[in-house]
């Protein structure tokens, strides 16, 4: 699935390092997309993601999501990083993207048994493709 002009901040994409804060044992690639926009917010809530309101102290208030990609599979062979590219296609190095940058992103869902019972969906960050490359 392909989310279109999200707007990126706090990229962790770098392919050699992905961020072990959270977890040492299998760190992740991470981006967090945002939007103002009442629309683009109820879309993605249809498709899935976890959206979270946020009203800073200072600015306007906007919506997020946190997308991220283990770096080991279940079965322990190494992940590929997250790919990402310009808008004609060619590859750009991930650590330079800024916050603010423009892009599309691509993410796989797949449905999973929650701990205490019910249906969940997963998103994991797949690819991005800058459309406005603000550089870190």
């Amino acid at each position: 699935m392909i989310i279109k002009n999200c707007e990126l901040y706090f990229a962790k994409l770098d392919p050699a390092r992905p961020n072990a804060k959270f977890n040492k044992k299998n760190p992740t690639w991470e981006l967090q997309i945002r939007t103002s926009d009442q629309e683009t917010r109820k879309y993605w809530t249809q498709i899935g993601l976890n959206v979270k309101p946020v009203v800073p102290d200072e600015g306007e208030p906007f919506f997020r999501v946190n997308l991220r990609k283990k770096s080991s599979k279940e079965d322990g062979e190494k992940a590929s990083p997250v790919d990402v590219v310009d808008a004609q296609l060619n590859p750009v190095d991930a650590k330079s993207i800024g916050n603010g940058s423009i892009g599309n992103v691509r993410v796989f869902q797949y449905e999973y048994t929650r701990e205490g019972g019910g249906k969940g969906i997963a998103s994991v960050l797949m690819g991005v493709q800058l459309l406005k490359h603000i550089v870190y």
